[in-house]
């Protein structure tokens, strides 16, 4: 029995074969010459796949398929900036997806965020004036004569925390007051 398929597989083949060997040679492309004048042809010449090329039923006149031109390397270059644009923005809308979701779920009010951003602040301003008396007091003590050089490099290292200090509460608060904006935007929308 299976010598009979068998038979049956190769005699169509057979059969099929020269059929698919027509079909695939019946096709004419179409494209653009360097002259810019529109070229027939059963062969496709080297060149013109670069450049693109269609592919027509000979028959009904019909396009087939359509090949695009090889992309250039600034095309390439361009189509990659795009992609990478675009994943960007993808990513920074998710990313502000999330910071909304956050600052809806944390602040059910303005006023919850203003005492919020109050309470932080506050603390920072005492550790400001905790570190500005410690400055004091050491620098009393050296205007005293506490002349010991690891204590004035301690009260530099002090000052430059200080600033540092003021530079977080500067950052913190406009933080908050990006995200007060943001809340009053939300709000409105909702």
């Amino acid at each position: 029995m299976q010598v009979r398929h068998r038979a049956i597989l190769a005699g169509l083949a057979l059969t099929l074969l020269p059929g698919l060997a027509l079909q695939a040679a019946d096709v004419t492309y179409r494209w653009v010459n360097g002259d810019g004048n529109l070229q027939f042809s059963d062969t496709l010449p080297s060149g013109a796949a670069a450049n693109g090329y269609q592919v027509i039923d000979p028959h009904t006149g019909a396009v087939v398929r359509e090949v695009a031109p090889r992309k250039t390397a600034e095309e390439k270059a361009r189509e990659a900036a795009a992609e990478e644009a675009a994943e960007r923005a993808e990513r920074q809308a998710r990313a502000q997806a999330e910071r909304d979701r956050i600052l809806l779920s944390l602040y059910s009010s303005e006023a919850d965020l203003k005492q919020a951003r109050d309470q932080r602040l506050e603390r920072m301003d005492a550790r400001i004036a905790q570190m500005e008396g410690s400055i004091q007091r050491m620098q009393a003590n050296i205007d005293a004569g506490h002349d010991d050089p690891g204590y004035a490099r301690d009260l530099e290292r002090m000052k430059q925390a200080v600033i540092e200090v003021r530079a977080e509460r500067e950052a913190l608060a406009e933080e908050f007051e990006a995200d007060l904006k943001r809340l009053r935007e939300l709000r409105s929308n909702g």
